[in-house]
């Protein structure tokens, strides 16, 4: 029973490192991150929900998680603007064996040469739509 005892006390759950911040502005050209990291025994892994509570992940030339726990927003052309991924809020959970704790909401909010982007922000010649 010693040995468990022992064992037990090295186990520590996360606590962050680095937690996001509560809002993240960024232009379409530049793109954006969020970093985001925890310690604790053993070492926590880091992922990112959605507003929803759902576990977010890549979504190709738009958004990646990275390895280390970086939530990165690439730069977008105004035509790949998505609300569900640049005008909303994202939470970073860090969680291992023992426990988890969840971030401060993040509202990320993408711009677009000194515009917040929203849905009618698309630009495409074909269905003749354009931004102001």
């Amino acid at each position: 029973m010693e040995l468990t005892a022992a064992f037990d006390s090295h186990l520590r759950g996360p606590s962050f490192v680095m937690e996001p911040p509560s809002r993240l502005e960024f232009s379409n050209s530049s793109g954006g991150w969020l970093d985001c990291s925890a310690s604790g025994s053993p070492q926590p892994s880091i992922d990112w929900l959605s507003v929803d509570g759902t576990s977010v992940g890549d979504v190709g030339g738009v958004r990646r998680v990275l390895r280390n726990g970086t939530l990165v927003l690439m730069p977008f052309p105004a035509a790949a603007y998505r609300q569900d991924i640049h005008s909303t809020i994202y939470r970073c959970v860090a969680s291992n064996t023992v426990g988890r704790v969840i971030s401060r909401d993040v509202q990320v909010r993408a711009e677009h040469r000194g515009k917040f982007c929203h849905p009618s922000f698309y630009f495409t010649k074909a269905r003749g739509i354009f931004a102001p």
